[in-house]
């Protein structure tokens, strides 16, 4: 990797997404969306519209056409991207991909299938099956938490089921290879890697330093996870932010392994769950992004995750 590209990426993840201005489709919307460059043709945001703290959508542009990853969360966002995406091209939108099924990066989904042509949109089979399960359910609580007006015109669009592991995606000028990873983050989550270009879109798998939520997951499965990602040479990882893999999955992991070493030390000297905070500070991590709350919830489900195998793994007496 360039100097200046090292630099590029640290600045990204430092300093977010750079502004571009938007036409009327986005007008009444607070401030400009944003696109950055990572590639050619690839691009990630926006994440900032003045309402809920998002992840990256990424963006690819090729002569196929456009392929847009996880949307956002309701259809004002995703009409503010697709506003973005109009400064750049004219070509259809013809995929959008739901990486896993959690409301924030789903229910853009909205915006998109206003377009027409109307683009494919595109999941995992366990992804898919979740959203149609719960998506209605999510969509009154994503309303409760930012409230009517940031949800008004927000409704439920489903994907095909149609993503397989390792059955390749060609869409937005560029091969992607499909990882589906089940039980990590959530009940599904699937990562696309594009080996031309050493990026790897990571979705919510890949914190970097916030605190990873485990009230959808599965400690275990998501260490593992993040060890095959870590597997890819990536130079490029899109997670909840934007850098290098030292940068987003090293940190990532290193706090689901010191949680599981500090559960497993716990449980074989006798700690009780009632006091698996102490045995679990997470002093190393307390800087980060979201420790408050989630640390402590983190850890009562990790524990009792791992107290259940511990117990299965134990002698009988």
């Amino acid at each position: 990797m360039t100097g200046a590209r090292r630099v590029f990426l640290q600045r990204a993840a430092r300093l977010g997404l750079a502004a571009l201005s938007v036409d009327s489709v986005a007008a009444a919307a607070p401030g400009p969306a944003a696109l950055s460059p990572l590639a050619p043709g690839i691009y990630a945001g926006p994440v900032d519209d003045g309402g809920p703290s998002l992840s990256p959508s990424l963006v690819a542009i090729g002569r196929d056409g456009v392929l847009v990853i996880d949307p956002g969360p309701n259809l004002r966002h995703g009409r503010r991207l697709i506003a973005a995406i109009r400064r750049l091209t004219a070509l259809p939108v013809r995929w959008v991909v739901n990486s896993h099924p959690h409301p924030r990066q789903v229910l853009a989904n909205a915006a998109f299938a206003e377009l027409q042509p109307r683009p494919a949109f595109l999941a995992s089979p366990a992804t898919a099956a979740r959203m149609r399960s719960r998506c209605d359910a999510c969509l009154r609580q994503l309303a409760a938490e930012l409230g009517a007006a940031a949800m008004a015109g927000t409704t439920i669009v489903l994907p095909r089921p149609v993503l397989r592991e390792d059955t390749p995606l060609q869409a937005g000028g560029v091969r992607w290879q499909v990882r589906i990873f089940a039980n990590a983050h959530s009940a599904s989550d699937t990562a696309l890697y594009a080996p031309a270009l050493r990026l790897l879109c990571a979705g919510g798998l890949v914190t970097g330093q916030c605190v990873p939520d485990l009230r959808d997951g599965s400690l275990m499965g998501w260490r593992a996870a993040l060890r095959a990602l870590s597997a890819l040479p990536a130079t490029t990882v899109v997670g909840d932010g934007i850098g290098t893999a030292q940068q987003n999955i090293v940190p990532t992991l290193a706090y689901l392994d010191s949680v599981e070493h500090d559960i497993r030390q716990g449980l074989a000297t006798g700690v009780d769950a009632a006091d698996a905070l102490q045995a679990v500070p997470g002093e190393a991590f307390r800087h980060w992004r979201g420790f408050v709350p989630r640390h402590a919830l983190n850890v009562q489900r990790a524990w009792l995750e791992l107290e259940d195998e511990w117990m299965r793994r134990a002698p009988a007496r």
